[in-house]
């Protein structure tokens, strides 16, 4: 059997539900569960089989392999990243590493204590997944990045400097050497990723109103 997570689910005909999954072994597709498996929750990890030849295989079996407890802002964040794979992963490409990193991810969002690192390294690991990765050491001209200067991030190309304004470059030194001490550097990162996938993004992603309500300031 495969493990794998709920990312979105809806009705599809009595008693059956259409499931969007991210499966370790078979990467993001849909699969139709029956009224044996109508009690599934999102964010926990699963484990399961289904058979079929056309677009929605049909789940033999399911079961839940763990349940984590989600509430408030963790919650909210969890449902980001969640939404973020939904949105943005590719139909039936594996991708073991971006899996781990998702369970990880939602074990320590779950785990309590402050929510951003755990998100901005998922960030990075999703971008680089789906092939938009860029260098934190280096600008978008290959040179190395400088405390002293500021840069532009630019989308599909890095960072670009020297700029008049932008983000400094200790700043984002900091990041790449992930300073768990340095609060401008993971401020700095949260922009520079927002900015990386709202370039990938068509619309906004409603779990981040969520979590913009619960947390004025962020």
């Amino acid at each position: 059997m495969s493990e794998f997570y709920i990312l979105h689910k809806q009705p599809l005909r009595e008693q059956e539900w259409l499931l969007d999954i991210f499966s370790q072994q078979d990467g993001r597709l849909s699969v139709i569960a029956g009224p044996r498996q109508r009690h599934c929750d999102s964010l926990q990890l699963m484990q399961g089989r289904w058979s079929g030849h056309d677009d929605w295989p049909q789940v033999r079996v399911m079961e839940c392999l763990s349940e984590l407890p989600f509430s408030g802002n963790a919650l909210y964040c969890a449902l980001y990243i969640t939404e973020l794979l939904a949105r943005l992963l590719p139909r039936y490409e594996p991708s073991p590493a971006l899996f781990h990193s998702y369970r990880q991810t939602l074990n320590g969002l779950a785990g309590g204590g402050l929510p951003d690192p755990w998100l901005r390294l998922f960030e990075v690991q999703l971008l680089s997944g789906l092939g938009y990765g860029f260098s934190w050491q280096q600008d978008a001209s290959g040179h190395v990045i400088e405390d002293d200067i500021h840069y532009d991030f630019v989308p599909g190309q890095g960072f670009v400097g020297p700029a008049v304004q932008g983000i400094a470059g200790r700043d984002i030194i900091g990041f790449a050497r992930r300073e768990r001490n340095n609060p401008a550097a993971w401020l700095a990162a949260k922009k520079i990723l927002r900015r990386a996938l709202d370039d990938l993004l068509e619309r906004p992603l409603t779990s981040r109103e969520l979590i913009s309500v619960s947390k004025p300031n962020s």
